[in-house]
């Protein structure tokens, strides 16, 4: 199969690096059609000539581009000649599938066929799709859905007469073929924090690796349905630590995620933080699968390659001072027994994580300040944390007056902006331009809505700080990696709950799949199980697993809200409006 690179058709590079959290293998594929979207020198979008397409999707991503987006949305566009054509391609979101479902462009590849509304779709077209989604599914980790774009939003007739297609079988590849066999040295990639939708941590404390001396297995106790992002809010809102507290975490697919890194002070099992890297299996005893090991194993011989040594292989209720069962039976037998598992050499997708902040300002954006200010050589503004970004912070800061840390806090900001004369006071655009967060605004009900204008102004100032509220970080104006958190979370995995005070379905399905339950809208026994594991594992409550909804499982569950999103609930273990209240406003941040 062969695809179109962008190369081929002329793509301009992407107004700013897109990290949005990327996780294909939650959903799948969403299909769209082009609709009647824009006015066109042609009446129909089936041109005779297929080089004519490469024109039309240049068309595609100006008018989109002009629209606020940072790119072409689509994954991939198909003409009606059956020609592919990479948009954002395999590693980057989609921006196409809108917002109105959970996880709508988180969780799917978008595919646009370029036809319009009253087109007929060629075989060829058909065809090719289908091949894409083969292949996606099996080179690019597609999950196993295939749906219309008005199945994730259901204002939309995207992707018209396309849409038979989806429903009558013709797209799905059918059984997936074994890949074929792999090279000598396939290898896992660690996805960064900015894959993954990480918060700022609140301070960072770096660790020189050459004092490592050992490596540590953890568990969750969670659902492994879980995402890093929930175990940063529990380990951020609930223990209030400044960040999540693992070095790396890895799923049962194998996938592996950057926690604090490989230089960073984790807070996994004092006082064995700075020996210790610590590694987390998202899942409870039991669910590590080979995969998983693989994964850690791997895990484990890049760290003794960064340190130089051989680390020891510990796990955490076997560290001294640890009264845990952590990391369960299954996974101390494995590494009591030399940690066995395939050897597969792991590719560090992180860049050098060991330095910088942004909870202020990207570290493009610090980039960008230092060469303002006239550092030589000038910094390469590529968003990644290394040696020489480190060197010219830490010179930026000396030249502003202020302590050279490397770490680009409110103290540093406000310095720089003394120091150049930058007396604005609204606004801050290093991570989303000012028009897409008036359209960020606006899309999640603001009112009366914003002129998306790209002008920073009193109206515009006031509903980003609306927004800020909604998602739950400091309403202070700046759109800064923080508030990309929030709202990124808010769109991918909040509930998106009335907050009424009413127990009903929504609600209950909601907790349900926030505790790892049977997500079925109704409340028992058994839902009550799984509420006080759950309040057990991240809130330390030391409740009886008996599925009585009783006074303490509601005062615990109380002290939890009060700790995740600062509820100001009195705990009287008394089960009504303002606990629930509580409770949909916590399902929506994604902070049960």
């Amino acid at each position: 199969m062969d695809i179109i690179p962008r190369s081929a058709w002329g793509a301009v590079p992407p107004a700013k690096p897109i990290t949005d959290p990327w996780s294909p293998w939650l959903g799948g594929v969403a299909v769209h059609h082009h609709g009647n979207s824009y006015p066109w020198p042609w009446d129909s979008y089936y041109m005779e000539n297929h080089e004519d397409c490469f024109g039309q999707v240049r068309e595609v991503q100006q008018a989109k581009m002009a629209d606020g987006y940072d790119d072409i949305p689509y994954n991939y566009l198909v003409c009606h000649h059956g020609g592919i054509f990479e948009g954002r391609g395999p590693k980057v979101r989609s921006a196409a599938n809108d917002t109105k479902t959970p996880g709508a462009n988180q969780n799917y590849f978008a595919i646009m066929g370029m036809a319009e509304t009253n087109d007929t779709p060629t075989q060829a077209m058909v065809t090719s799709i289908r091949e894409l989604i083969g292949h996606l599914r099996q080179y690019e980790q597609a999950g196993p859905r295939i749906l219309g774009h008005r199945d994730l939003d259901p204002d939309s007739e995207c992707p018209g007469n396309l849409y038979p297609n989806v429903g009558n079988g013709s797209l799905d590849p059918g059984p997936i073929p074994d890949p074929p066999t792999p090279a000598p040295h396939p290898s896992l990639t660690i996805q960064p924090r900015s894959q993954w939708g990480a918060r700022p941590a609140r301070a960072v404390e770096r660790v020189d690796p050459g004092v490592r001396t050992g490596f540590t297995v953890h568990y969750s106790a969670g659902p492994p349905t879980q995402t890093p992002r929930q175990i940063q809010n529990y380990h951020m809102d609930s223990n209030g630590w400044d960040d999540i507290g693992y070095n790396f975490l890895v799923d049962t697919a194998g996938r592996v995620y950057e926690g604090r890194g490989w230089y960073v002070l984790g807070a996994h099992a004092a006082p064995h933080n700075t020996t210790h890297i610590g590694v987390c299996f998202i899942g409870q005893d039991g669910q590590a699968t080979a995969l998983t090991a693989t994964a850690i194993r791997a895990l484990y011989y890049r760290a003794n390659a960064i340190t130089g040594k051989t680390l020891a292989q510990t796990w955490h209720g076997g560290l001294s001072g640890q009264s845990t069962q952590c990391p369960g039976s299954a996974l101390r037998a494995w590494v009591q027994g030399g940690m066995q598992g395939d050897d597969l050499p792991i590719t560090d997708g992180t860049g050098d994580p060991h330095g910088g902040m942004t909870s202020v300002r990207t570290v493009a954006a610090q980039q960008s300040a230092v060469n303002g200010l006239g550092h030589s050589p000038q910094l390469t503004v590529d968003g990644i944390w290394g040696p020489l970004t480190d060197a010219g912070v830490r010179w930026l800061q000396t030249k502003v007056g202020v302590a050279a840390d490397g770490l680009w806090g409110p103290a540093t900001e406000a310095a720089c902006k003394a120091f150049t004369g930058d007396s604005s006071s609204g606004g801050m655009s290093s991570v989303r331009s000012v028009a897409a967060q008036q359209s960020a605004v606006n899309g999640l009900g603001h009112s009366p809505q914003l002129t998306v204008d790209g002008i920073w102004g009193p109206l515009t100032d006031a509903g980003v700080r609306w927004l800020q509220t909604k998602v739950g970080v400091a309403a202070d104006g700046l759109w800064g990696p923080a508030t990309e958190a929030a709202y990124n979370a808010y769109l991918d995995e909040g509930a998106r709950l009335a907050v009424d005070g009413v127990f009903g379905p929504a609600t209950i399905t909601a907790t349900q799949r926030a505790i790892g339950v049977t997500a079925d809208g109704a409340w028992g026994p058994a839902s009550v199980r799984g509420l006080q594991r759950h309040l057990n594992t991240w809130s330390g409550a030391g409740l009886t697993v008996d599925g009585d909804m009783g006074p303490g499982t509601v005062s615990a569950l109380q002290r939890h809200l009060n700790r995740m999103v600062n509820a100001g609930l009195t705990v009287d273990g008394a089960w009504g409006p303002a606990t629930i209240k509580a409770l949909q406003n916590a399902l929506n941040l994604a902070r049960l």
